[in-house]
């Protein structure tokens, strides 16, 4: 009996190997490149995953459930070496709690919206209020606060996730029933990173989608961002007020330090800015809107360079603005998954969206979204060595 055990070893061995094989086979688009596992579970006890990609070049991103909140994006610099530049919390329970919204989708709308309150299809639109009276990227429920459903993918030129969240009519005080899918999408072959928001409505409403990541590319928990170096093609602004809700004023950016046609450092114009209500330290924190847009159509808005590690990272677009953020309000309070204590200045947020307050002011892009139409955004993050 032995000896046929022995004997049939060999064959019981090739059977394992070869389902194996076909199990790697028939899942090979993609299989080696995704990581999926449990990464903890909220104070409402929802299971939370993340996601890690990694494409041919040795890019990698990763997100979690939470809020589809990026946690990571590891690009190599100019001799190779990788580093996470996207700032990120070392657990779900520092998500949770944190209000800084680390690199999670926003909605039902980005941005100020002046009295929590807008005027649509003849009636006025009430929402709920924060400290200043005015209503601020979905708080107090965001979609920063929501866990998603998530679908895995993978095809001949991505890798990636769609994740899903239904927002019932009445939701954060907006009207209709809205389902908006988020896809995530690394490409293969290229050190590049999408973003396509998709949304619905069963009923007239307002829409703003965008995502809130902080980066650094010197490498997250790097301080400072005194070697990065921004062109930004955009040649207007908005003026706000003391709440930081748009006047309705769009004014040039020339001669202002908010002038990144020409490439340009932080340098002098962070200190040459007022102090931010709030206390806030003086920094940028202003919609800056683009020079070419065109509606619907991918465009380059922005090239961001930093010396010291050589990586560039360019942004392109489908939308009208950025909120272009420096890191003002960093104060050391919340410590990143490196082990240090984000201080003001650490990172820079760069969040393509449409205006805000537009839903009060006709003359801004429209951000109404009737049944039967579909909004669409899409960013694209493509990283390189600096030239």
């Amino acid at each position: 009996m032995l000896c046929r055990l022995l004997l049939c070893l060999p064959l019981l061995l090739a059977s394992l190997v070869s389902m194996v094989s076909a199990v790697y086979a028939k899942d090979d688009v993609g299989a080696a490149n995704t990581i999926i596992e449990t990464w903890g579970q909220t104070r409402q006890g929802e299971k939370v995953g993340r996601v890690s990609l990694r494409n041919d070049l040795g890019m990698t991103v990763s997100y979690i459930d939470y809020g589809a909140t990026l946690t990571a994006i590891s690009v190599p610099g100019r001799h190779g070496q990788f580093a996470n530049v996207v700032l990120s919390l070392p657990s779900l329970q520092a998500y949770e709690t944190s209000k800084r919204k680390f690199a999670a989708v926003i909605g039902r709308y980005a941005g100020r919206i002046g009295n929590a309150s807008f005027p649509l299809e003849g009636r006025q639109v009430m929402l709920p209020k924060n400290a200043r009276g005015i209503a601020l990227h979905g708080d107090p429920d965001g979609y920063d606060k929501r866990v998603w459903t998530r679908q895995d993918f993978a095809d001949d030129d991505t890798v990636g996730s769609v994740y899903s969240l239904l927002s019932p009519d009445g939701d954060q005080g907006f009207p209709g029933m809205v389902r908006v899918e988020v896809r995530y999408s690394l490409y293969r072959r290229r050190n590049e990173f999408s973003i396509q928001y998709r949304a619905s409505t069963t009923t007239a409403t307002v829409i703003n989608l965008t995502n809130h990541a902080y980066f650094n590319l010197a490498g997250a928990g790097s301080k400072g961002m005194s070697q990065h170096v921004f062109r930004i093609n955009a040649d207007r602004y908005l003026l706000t007020d003391d709440k930081r809700v748009p006047t309705g004023v769009i004014a040039s950016v020339e001669g202002t330090a908010l002038d990144f046609r020409v490439a340009a450092s932080l340098s002098g114009r962070l200190s040459a800015m007022p102090v931010l209500p709030g206390g806030v330290p003086p920094g940028i924190d202003h919609s800056l809107l683009f020079t070419d847009w065109s509606k619907n159509a991918l465009t380059q808005v922005a090239q961001i360079t930093e010396a010291g590690s050589g990586r560039c990272m360019q942004v392109w677009t489908t939308e009208p603005s950025v909120q272009f953020n420096t890191g003002n309000g960093f104060d050391g309070t919340e410590t990143g998954s490196e082990g240090r204590a984000y201080e003001a200045y650490d990172g820079f947020a760069f969040e393509t969206q449409h205006l805000p307050d537009s839903p009060n002011h006709p003359d801004f892009p429209s951000v109404v979204l009737l049944p039967g139409q579909v909004f669409l955004s899409t960013t694209h993050f493509k990283f390189s060595d600096c030239k």
